[in-house]
Formats: structure tokens, sequence, C-alpha cells
């Protein structure tokens, strides 16, 4: 089984893109970044790619971007699929919920699902809520991502309407 977050719409959106980057050892040198204590570069292939962050705070930031990793057909009709990851904190499910309330557009519907892909796959009944743009709260984010609070579910579906 694999956790899957995505959006889903019938329409497109814009994606969030990560700040984290690729750059080889070549160019970590040239831009004087200091290396990992226990690795320096000249023990280092200088083609090698090492993933770069400005601040350390940018690790497991909110990324939407087009599309799912997995096939996520058979929970939604929708369309438009963004894949959504981070590791949540209350910044990030903060700006999770200023991104969907940004992005929903006048009259339609955006659905914003957490599942487990693989889990009872033949029989999918996974609790939801409808709500609309003006309801929408952090509580209903922190009850979705954070598996340390009380009413969290394991999969979960927002219907979000404006």
């Amino acid at each position: 089984m694999s956790f899957c977050s995505f959006i889903a719409t019938n329409y497109e959106m814009p994606e969030v893109e990560t700040k984290a980057k690729y750059i080889t050892v070549k160019e970590a040198i040239e831009l004087e970044i200091k290396p990992y204590a226990l690795v320096p570069w000249e023990k280092m292939d200088p083609k090698t790619q090492i993933l770069f962050v400005e601040n350390e705070e940018d690790l497991n930031e909110l990324v939407i971007k087009k599309d799912a990793y997995y096939d996520v057909s058979g929970y939604t009709s929708y369309s438009f699929i963004y894949e959504v990851s981070f590791i949540y904190s209350e910044l990030r499910a903060k700006q999770l919920l200023e991104y969907l309330k940004e992005n929903i557009r006048e009259g339609q519907i955006l659905e914003l699902w957490r599942v487990w892909i693989g889990h009872d796959d033949n029989e999918i009944h996974i609790p939801y809520i409808r709500c609309y743009y003006e309801e929408l709260s952090l509580n209903h984010l922190v009850q979705m991502y954070n598996w340390n609070h009380e009413k969290y579910k394991e999969q979960y579906c927002i219907v979000l309407e404006r």
C-alpha cells in the first residue's frame, strides 16, 4: 500500500513547485556550498547529483504538481488531477488552505483526497465531507493530515464548492 494525496477538479490549476533542486558536486563547489561534514566534495564524483535547498525549512515543503504518480481514476471522475505532497506541519497545512481558497473557481467543485492506494481497492468507501469555500478551515486539513489529531481519518475526502 502507498499513501497518495491529490486534488481532483474539472479545470486546470497552477502547480506549486519545490524550492529544492538537484545540482552537481562540481556546481556546489563553484557556488561555494559547504559539504556535509562526513563526506567532503573531494571524495565525491564531480558529476554526482545532490539535492540542494537554500533553507532546511524548504525540505518537505508543499508541492502540488499536475498528474499523480499513482492511478487515482477509481476515486474521482474529474479529469484534472494534481498530486499534493508535503510533510505535515501547521505551516504547510495553512499553505494548502491558502492555495485551495485562492484557486477554487466560482461555481466549481474541487476534491481533496488522502487515500491509501491498494487498500481494499475493490470496495472504495472513503468518508468525505462537503463544504463551501467560506466554511473550509485549517481544522479540516489538520484532521486530514495530522495523524496525531484526535479526529484524524486514515482516508478522507473534502468536496469543496464555491
